[in-house]
This record gives structure tokens, sequence and C-alpha cells, in this order.
């Protein structure tokens, strides 16, 4: 059960989405409402786990889940709002930043006072932390100066304090590993950009970060020199917890609606819901939710229990949370029909707006690569994270079947990355057939769930045996085909001038 205080914090929420919260309008002016920030200040929200003595609420890892949960059915961008503060930007500083850039933040934090984010993706940097190229050099007085370029930052431009990863190099430029530092974005040297135009979770801004020879004093420093990367990895790794909280929000969500209509359309066979393939779409769409739900319970279980769950599991959450969720809400919005497609129809504005979570805190692809590099690397990893649970004969056979695919090997560095989405893959399904199947007597909705998950592990087992066997041409000829396209849709690119928004030259200081 939730605590008081998370208890109150729920029913704040519900409160403001039916009387306060005008998503379409927040989309529309691609910004959050005024009040938002203090109303959610008021009642704890932007502080959920800092410590009592800093002003925050310090809640338990369950019952933060919940509220992003909560906040995640009610709207994307409100989501993702307290989410960046709550998970990327307030952990670095409460967990490795000095005694006294604690004292003097935190409760600012805590009390919705300023808003906080981290700055780490860069335009070329990709989902690797490893090819930053933002550079901090260290001062002679022990300060230190940044230079660089940050890119697609949430709240880059609405934050008062930034924690911000880079290279640490010295005088010539020669790397010495990484840093996190804590930065008040009204030091000189500090530019915020272009917001970015996205396609939906258009109320939190996007921004470009200029740093220009910014100064630093030492103990804005996250950590000691060389562990910006631990600070930073620490936060992505809660911040996939949270997306997966968020990712069962969107899907409760997203069935409320779908089950609602459902009920109430009459088609060809009587009722839509009576239908036996509307029956199968939502029953699969509950059990994707349930197992998603199931596996963020046991790692929040450990997490409050005080252990650490294996890093791979966080991926394997975000994974498989937000492929599912996508999915759930894709077929959410198809059982609406026509009805789905327009924007003022809850699921639509979903559509667009968690369309992002499949790429946040590392694109699935990515991820899903690195996840099979580490089991390839270390094959005793995919047996040691799953046969920890109480699982039937039949899943610990096919997941000892997964498992032997890290045995393989590849040739080419092709077949490598097809080997290692493959075993990435796996990996995740292997997880939840073996979790949902500890837990398949808890109800019936347990059982379909857990027989769900077996299932789906089958089929990801015949495509495996496929994909590591697949042929593939040539990437020459791959794009030699593609360029040929042009032929028969011509060249499109528009170049009608776009509108003037800078102030004229003449008038500039």
């Amino acid at each position: 059960m939730p605590s008081g205080k998370a208890v109150e914090i729920l029913e704040f929420l519900r409160w403001y989405a039916r009387e306060r919260l005008d998503s379409r309008r927040m989309d529309e002016r691609r910004s959050v409402d005024l009040g938002v920030v203090p109303e959610f200040a008021d009642v704890g929200l932007l502080g959920l786990q800092v410590p009592r003595r800093y002003q925050g609420q310090e809640l338990s890892y369950r019952d933060t889940f919940r509220i992003m949960e909560q906040l995640a059915a009610i709207d994307c961008n409100l989501f993702v709002m307290t989410a960046v503060q709550n998970a990327v930007g307030i952990p670095p500083i409460m967990q490795h930043a000095s005694d006294r850039v604690k004292a003097d933040v935190l409760p600012l934090l805590a009390q919705g006072k300023s808003l906080t984010t981290s700055a780490a993706s860069e335009p070329g940097m990709g989902s690797d932390l490893r090819g930053m190229t933002t550079c901090a050099i260290r001062n002679r007085d022990g300060s230190y100066t940044i230079n660089g370029t940050k890119r697609w930052i949430s709240l880059g431009a609405a934050s008062h304090y930034l924690n911000v990863f880079t290279r640490l190099c010295d005088e010539q430029g020669r790397r010495l590993g990484y840093a996190g530092f804590v930065v008040d974005t009204t030091t000189p040297g500090f530019t915020a950009g272009p917001e970015l135009l996205t396609l939906g979770l258009k109320a939190v801004p996007q921004n470009i970060l200029t740093f220009k020879d910014m100064r630093v004093p030492a103990d804005g420093m996250l950590g000691a020199e060389g562990e910006g990367i631990t600070a930073a990895n620490a936060a992505f790794m809660l911040a996939r917890l949270v997306l997966a909280a968020g990712s069962v929000g969107a899907m409760k969500r997203s069935l409320e609606v779908a089950a609602r209509y459902a009920t109430r359309r009459t088609v060809a066979t009587g009722l839509l819901v009576d239908n036996g393939r509307t029956q199968q779409i939502l029953t699969e769409a509950v059990a994707a939710t349930q197992a998603v739900e199931t596996l963020l319970d046991h790692l929040t279980s450990q997490l409050d229990m005080g252990e650490q769950p294996p890093e791979l599991l966080y991926f394997v959450a975000k994974i498989v949370a937000s492929e599912e969720m996508f999915t759930v809400v894709d077929r959410s919005l198809q059982m609406l029909g026509a009805r789905g497609f327009l924007d003022t129809n809850i699921v639509g504005p979903f559509f667009r707006d968690y369309r992002l979570f499949r790429i946040f805190e590392g694109a699935t692809e990515a991820i899903t690569v690195y996840v099979g590099k580490m089991l390839h690397r270390n094959p005793a990893g995919f047996g040691e994270l799953v046969h920890s649970f109480s699982t039937s004969r039949q899943v610990t056979d096919l997941v000892d079947e997964a498992a032997s695919f890290t045995a393989r090997r590849a040739v080419t560095e092709r077949e490598q990355h097809i080997l290692y989405n493959v075993l990435g893959d796996l990996l995740c399904w292997s997880v939840l057939a073996a979790l949902t199947s500890s837990t398949a007597t808890r109800s019936e909705m347990h059982a379909y769930t857990a027989q769900w998950c077996e299932r789906k592990l089958r089929q990801r087992l015949t495509e495996a045996r496929r994909d590591v066997e697949l042929e593939l041409p040539t990437v020459s000829t791959l794009l030699s085909h593609i360029a040929g396209y042009e032929e028969t849709i011509g060249d499109v690119d528009q170049r009608r001038p776009d509108e003037e928004h800078c102030v004229d030259p003449l008038l500039m200081r």
C-alpha cells in the first residue's frame, strides 16, 4: 500500500487532472501551464526522494514509481517534467555533490523553487556516454573551464541547475577521463540555444545548450575527478525504471479508453467487445501490461530492501516497457478506429508523446545490442539473471536454449551486431517468461500473462534461429537500391524560405 504522503499526492494528481489540467492547450502552446510548477511543488512532487532534512519527501521507490505511473496515465508532459527533476536532475546532486552544494541546492529543488536536469547528450554521441566531446579543463586555482555543446536536453532552458557531464582534459586537450559538475545556469559562458520542435511531448522544451569558457568552482564537481560516468550512469539507470513506471501508466490509460469504447461501440457482429478478435487484442495488451508491471514490482522490491539489481535488468525493464507500451498504445488507437486519429481523443496524443520512450535513455536497438554484447562476454550471466526465479520446467528449458546462443560466434562485425541483438532480445523475454512463471498462481490474469510470455519467448527463439543465419545484401547494394528511388519519386526536398525569427542586426547591440 502507498504511504500516507504518496496517497495524498495521488489524490492531488487525480483532482488536478479533472479540475485544472488542459493537455490540449499545453500541446498547442508548446508550454506547461504557469500554475503547474508551484502547485506540484506545494504537494511535494518535485522532491519525491530528497531526504526530509533537505525539505524533501523521502519516499520509497515503490511510492515514487506509483506516483510516476499515475502521472503518465494523466499527461506525458507532466510525467517527463517531474521525471527529469526526480530521476536525472536531483539524484546526481543528492549522491555525488559536495556538502555545500547539497545544503545550498537540494532545498531549492525539493521545494520547487528551482528546476534541474542533466546534460549529457551531444549531436554526435548516440547512446554511448563515452562519445562525449564537451571538455572540462582544470585551472591552476582548482576551478574548471567547460567548453562544448549539449543537445536534446529536457528542461535545458528552464533549469536553474544543470548536471553537466564532460570529458576531463589537460591544457593540451589530452583526455584524462570523465567528470560531472553542478552548474548554476546564471554562470557566464552558459547559453540556452534553440528549442527543438519535437513530434510530441511539445510542452517540455528540448534544448541545445552551449558552454563557452564557463568556469565552475572545484566543489561543483560531482564526486572525484574521473567519476563523472559513475554519477551519470546511476541517474540514467534510475531514469530507465521511471520510464518503465510511466509506460505502465500509459498502457493502463490507453486500455481503459479502448475498453470503454469497445463496450459502447456496436459493429456488424454486435458490441465490439463481444468480438473474439477484440477480446484477443485486449487480453494480449493486458498481459503485456501485467508482465511489465511484474518486472517493475520485482526490481522495486529489491531497491526498497537496499539491494542493487543487476545492471542488465535496468536495460531489460526499459526495453520491454517502452516497446510493449507503444504496441499497446498503437493497438488501442487502432481499436478506436477513426476516433483514434483525432487529436482530441486521448490515445492519439499518447501515440505522439510516448513514442519518445523507445528513444529516451538509450534507443531500443542500441541498448539491446549492448545487453547482448555484455552477455556474449559473460555467458554465465544469462543463467544467473534468469534462474533465480521459480519457473516451470518448460520455461527453464526455453531459457536454457536462449542462453545457448551465447556460445555462438560471429565472423564479421555485421554478424556480431545481429547476434548481440538476438541475445539482448532473448534475455528480455527470458526474464519476463521466468518472472511471470513464478507469479502465475496469483490470479487468472497472472496465469494468462505467464502463458503469453512463454509463447512470446518461443516466438523469439524461432526468430533468433532465423536471424543468426540470415544472408543480407551488402551495404553498397542496399544504398544503391535506395538511391534508385529518386528515379520514381524525384527530388522533393522543400526549399521554400522559412519564417524570420531573428531581430534585425541594426537593432542589436
